[in-house]
């Protein structure tokens, strides 16, 4: 799972919180690839019934796609910087899908928090090109270009009165247990409504694709990699000239060590991460 930063400081709330954040970005992320899956089966005429029956584990093969060109066209050309190398491209992007469903949670590296900026960039440009269509009119007859379809796609694409959003609400029990521990952290700085007030706006941002900039990537500091390689960051890092106000936070191990004296203590050692060695849900 991606480590959130800047946690409520409630354990349940923060486990409600990461998963929430986390499946929300894995759906987004499995449509994404779920789409050039199917317009590719399009393409090859192997559209058909029974493939609008399986599941995203049965139409689509990692293994298959982390070694497509045509993917790492397409993950270049949107959610990666101009100078990142295509070879890296899939598995730079799965990479990420893959860290969001592992098991424990995880700082991605650089490259994979620029994917998830335009991944999450993307999203909320697609909502806002819909409604601004929407709003020109773009989709007033469309009932007719959907005459014959099943009743569920037409309403679908037709109901041109509903606005699409960036907000998925948290489910209410969930969301309860939520707020209530944002306001039980706080309550120490203010209090009624104002302290309701600030808790609900809390939970809201969890709940509003937009604010995911803030709440996943706080930093901002893989947009670096639009200027500068990978490489070239991390030797500008030591020379103190990227600019980055707040050291990212490490992935973190401890492990027991004894010293020569028999004396027992516990080392920590930052590690690197293969999202592919990472065990999923």
């Amino acid at each position: 799972m991606l480590k959130i930063p800047n946690p409520i400081g409630n354990e349940k709330a923060d486990a409600i919180v990461s998963k929430f954040v986390n499946d929300r970005l894995i759906r987004i992320m499995e449509d994404i690839i779920l789409d050039e899956v199917v317009w590719k089966m399009a393409e090859k005429g192997e559209l058909d019934s029974e493939a609008a029956t399986k599941d995203f584990d049965e139409l689509v093969d990692l293994t298959e796609l982390i070694t497509d060109m045509d993917f790492a066209e397409m993950v270049s050309m949107v959610y990666l910087p101009d100078n990142y190398p295509i070879e890296r491209a899939n598995r730079t992007f799965f990479g990420l899908y893959k860290l969001l469903k592992a098991k424990k949670e995880y700082v991605p590296k650089l490259a994979m928090e620029y994917v998830l900026y335009s991944v999450i960039g993307k999203e909320v440009g697609e909502v806002d090109l819909i409604n601004s269509d929407m709003m020109d009119g773009l989709f007033d007859n469309l009932e007719d270009d959907f005459d014959g379809f099943d009743d569920d796609i037409e309403d679908d694409f037709c109901d041109g009165d509903e606005e699409y959003t960036t907000i998925e609400r948290i489910p209410e029990a969930d969301r309860i247990i939520v707020k209530n521990a944002v306001m039980e952290v706080n309550k120490e700085g203010l209090e009624g409504e104002e302290l309701e007030d600030m808790a609900e706006y809390t939970v809201s941002c969890y709940e509003n694709l937009r604010e995911y900039f803030e709440i996943c990537l706080p930093d901002s500091d893989c947009l670096l990699l639009d200027n500068y390689t990978e490489q070239e960051f991390l030797d500008a890092e030591r020379e103190g000239d990227t600019g980055r106000l707040v050291k990212a936070e490490k992935n973190i191990i401890e492990f027991p060590f004894k010293d020569k004296d028999g004396n027992q203590t516990n080392v920590r050692a930052e590690f690197d991460i293969d999202p592919w060695d990472l065990e999923e849900d």
